[in-house]
């Protein structure tokens, strides 16, 4: 069974096209995301290969220059796919990128000297392309974040693994010299690659949509919860979690905790060093919270300079202090900003549930009227040890 050869190039034309303008869109409106400009480079090398392959099925092109100009089109395209798909997923990675521009003056060079030996040519194209294919499919389901990473990335795997089973199949024909292979354009299992290529561009530009689409989601919702300066979960972020601390608790009668904290003459620092600094201060100490956070406990900043934390299992309330004055001790310390040093001390208020209040704003209110208390009795003990040194240094002075 043959399929007609114009047909196929004309429908695989439209939709490269097609996949070409989604991928342009994409990138004007995810511009910093990962990965989708050089896709839409890469959908560009393809376009132009399918419209070399359409000039060579009606002899517009010299013999051996159709084939020459489609495969380095084509290899260098499916490159940057896996180029372009391994930094979506993974980042930038400058080695990698180096070697992987190395390869193609080969594609380049090896395409000309295969370019009037059609098995040679397909064994040496196939081979990258299953190799760029594979690896593109298996990077956009690898370890994905959660089930629905993994759901908006499946559909721009399985349009790779199409190509890699089309690509595999010829491969091995071409491994094989077989008529249906080594006749060209003319053949029918190119005629049935192209057909597979049709179904590669449906799946892969939808796929790449629907992948973008989420990440541009994710993000999004990454940023409604989280603080633009510290990096720590938001006000609204703390709130949600807040109330489902409550809920499990009622459930579970399992106790919970709240610690709220800010910096004490955080003002004075902003004053004498400036905002700068000020914000310094908040990112250090937001990254020495994380570090002394256990993994079932959760911080975020509520607003300014005061953080709050929600503990979970402190049932007794002597493993509850030790928790407070380990967190205490983690924080506290001199550190290290562009325009100064700052000695930093913080002040803490508990709260524990049920035994503090049973509603999200009385913990709240009770944790925040302890830390000012604590607050105010370490100015009044900072006061009077300033007092004392004074009195120490007035008969000194006198002499």
């Amino acid at each position: 069974m043959t399929l007609d050869l114009t047909t196929l190039i004309l429908v695989m034309a439209a939709l490269s096209l097609s996949s070409t303008l989604v991928l342009w869109l994409i990138w004007l409106i995810n511009r910093q995301m990962p990965g989708v400009l050089m896709w839409f480079v890469a959908s560009v090398l393809n376009l132009g290969a399918v419209a070399v392959n359409l000039l060579s099925s009606l002899n517009a092109l010299p013999p051996g220059m159709g084939a020459w100009l489609s495969n380095c089109f084509s290899l260098t395209g499916g490159l940057l796919i896996m180029e372009a798909t391994l930094r979506f997923r993974f980042g930038l990675s400058v080695q990698r990128w180096r070697a992987l521009l190395m390869l193609i003056p080969v594609f380049v060079l090896m395409s000309w000297i295969n370019r009037f030996d059609a098995s040679a040519r397909y064994a040496f194209h196939d081979s990258f392309m299953v190799g760029f294919g594979l690896v593109s499919a298996v990077a956009m389901i690898w370890r994905p974040a959660g089930i629905e990473e993994f759901r908006a990335n499946v559909l721009a795997a399985v349009g790779q693994l199409t190509m890699v089973v089309a690509l595999g199949g010829r491969l091995l024909a071409a491994l094989f010299s077989d008529d249906a292979v080594t006749a060209g354009l003319t053949s029918a299992g190119t005629q049935w690659f192209l057909f597979a290529a049709i179904l590669f561009y449906i799946n892969w530009s939808f796929g790449l949509s629907v992948a973008c689409y989420s990440r541009s989601r994710r993000e999004v919702m990454q940023l409604a919860r989280e603080d633009d300066l510290t990096g720590l979960p938001n006000r609204r972020s703390l709130d949600e979690r807040l109330q489902l601390s409550l809920a499990d608790a009622r459930r579970s009668q399992e106790t919970f905790a709240v610690i709220m904290m800010d910096v004490n003459r955080f003002k004075r620092v902003n004053d004498e060093l400036g905002h700068r600094a000020g914000d310094q201060l908040l990112q250090a100490l937001a990254s020495r919270l994380r570090q002394a956070l256990r993994e079932v406990d959760f911080a975020g900043r509520l607003s300014g300079d005061e953080f709050l934390v929600i503990v979970r299992g402190a049932q007794a309330v002597n493993g509850l202090d030790k928790l407070v004055a380990r967190l205490q001790e983690m924080l506290e310390g001199r550190i290290e900003l562009q325009d100064g040093i700052v000695d930093v001390k913080v002040s803490m208020g508990v709260a524990q549930w049920p035994q503090d209040s049973d509603t999200i704003d009385g913990l709240l209110r009770m944790a925040d009227a302890r830390m000012y208390q604590q607050k105010h009795q370490q100015e009044r003990v900072t006061g009077l040890k300033s007092r004392e040194d004074m009195e120490l240094d007035e008969p000194a002075a006198l002499n």
